[in-house]
């Protein structure tokens, strides 16, 4: 077995910020990914006809704001301070005036989206970007010192995750601007947004939770530690690798090359990242099956089916890129946060219990409680044959309404299940 280094430190619990301000984003998560399905299920196969079309980019901004993007802002807010000892400044204000704006700004963008409007863009562009900006400059503050003991590998994974919102979102105001101001701006549309795409899945979304997997996966699911060699250099070659994929996007000749020999050796990073963190589950101390090992079984292998669907040599239509997609946004990042939620919330409820007790309140169940693990194996069970659904409807659009319908309930029930923990005494 390689050598391997826990870039784990003993957690800062004393450092929590207050429970109301990661509970809002983690609540409100699962209600944006249920609108978004509830959209598919509304139109169906309309939605589904190519990646450019309008309301698949509603649906999509939908899912990645309102859901993907909500959750890893409240969880780094929620784990700066407890894993890496940085505490976000003034997180009480901030945190809140960056939740109301995400939600107002994703509902808007998706609005924009839907009804083609260039004023609908501007509000979205104003209220996202006002957003992201006061994030960012709270977690440079925060981040603004070396890391402690132990969570190096975490702190170095936040930070190019971090370098990589900043590309995202000015890669997307960028764009937000050319719909807003379609006269005034006349841009390369399709390169921009596939390296907007690029820069905010594989490098925001999926740095951020390869950086907290080298924290959860070994904490919540009792495994071992991820391997040396892994958490000290996968992060900084992906984020290079997506630097020179960026860079030689219009390449020719040689060139082309090497754009492609980028984009293949990106999808090979990933693909061993997610079979190492299988291998890590297979081996765990605790075998028994629970909702978030599997969700984390199903995002993993998501990931690489997605890298060998990329990587195969086919001819170019609608549903590949559409059913890469849908294993990403869906297979890999919701299942990812599904599975994080089902772990984080009550114990963020039993931490807030467990301080209240200390002021004479009666003594809190114990975590396992909050949610009872059948009800968490039964949404996983929605989850599951909603994506196959949506796979399905990637090739055949007809299966979109049912798709979406299934994705919704599972939603729903997420959320339901997540507001009923909040709510144990």
């Amino acid at each position: 077995m390689m050598p391997a280094s826990p870039p784990r430190r003993a957690l800062a619990f004393e450092q929590n910020p207050p429970w109301s301000i990661p509970l809002r984003f983690f609540l409100s998560a699962p209600l944006f990914a249920a609108l978004a399905a509830g959209l598919l299920a509304w139109q169906g196969d309309t939605m589904l006809l190519s990646r450019w079309s309008p309301r698949t980019l509603a649906l999509t901004h939908l899912l990645v704001l309102g859901c993907l993007s909500m959750t890893m802002l409240g969880a780094l807010l929620q784990m700066l301070p407890v894993v890496a000892g940085m505490a976000v400044p003034r997180v009480g204000q901030i945190g809140a005036l960056v939740h109301i704006g995400t939600a107002c700004g994703a509902l808007l963008l998706g609005a924009a989206f839907w009804r083609q409007q260039p004023l609908l863009f501007q509000g979205a562009l104003l209220l996202l970007g006002g957003s992201f900006l006061l994030f960012l400059s709270a977690c440079t503050v925060a981040m603004w010192q070396p890391p402690p003991q132990g969570a190096g590998a975490v702190v170095a994974g936040v930070r190019l995750s971090l370098t990589a919102l900043i590309l995202t979102v000015a890669l997307g105001c960028l764009l937000a601007a050319a719909f807003a101001w379609p006269e005034r701006l006349q841009l390369p549309l399709q390169r921009i947004t596939d390296t907007h795409a690029m820069w905010g899945l594989l490098g925001w979304v999926g740095l951020l939770v390869i950086a907290f997997a080298y924290q959860v996966v070994p904490m919540f699911m009792l495994t071992e530690p991820y391997p040396r060699w892994l958490t000290e250099h996968l992060g900084g070659a992906l984020f290079i690798l997506m630097a020179a994929a960026s860079v030689s996007t219009e390449f020719t000749g040689g060139g082309r090359l090497f754009h492609q020999a980028c984009l293949l050796l990106i999808g090979l990073a990933y693909a061993i990242f997610a079979a190492a963190t299988l291998m890590l589950l297979a081996r765990r101390k605790r075998p028994q099956r629970d909702a978030t090992s599997c969700y984390w079984g199903t995002a993993m292998c998501s990931v690489i089916a997605a890298s060998v669907l990329a990587l195969w040599p086919a001819p170019a239509d609608n549903a590949r890129p559409l059913a890469i997609g849908a294993l990403m946004i869906a297979g890999f990042a919701l299942s990812v946060i599904n599975g994080m939620l089902y772990k984080i919330v009550p114990f963020l409820t039993w931490h807030h219990l467990q301080q209240a007790r200390e002021r004479g309140a009666p003594k809190p169940p114990a975590v396992s409680q909050f949610i009872p693990q059948h009800r968490a194996v039964w949404q996983y069970v929605l989850h599951l044959l909603g994506l196959l659904l949506l796979l399905g409807a990637c090739y055949q659009p007809r299966l979109s309404h049912i798709a979406g319908t299934v994705m919704c309930i599972a939603c729903l029930a997420l959320s339901a299940n997540l507001g009923c923990a909040t709510m144990k005494r």
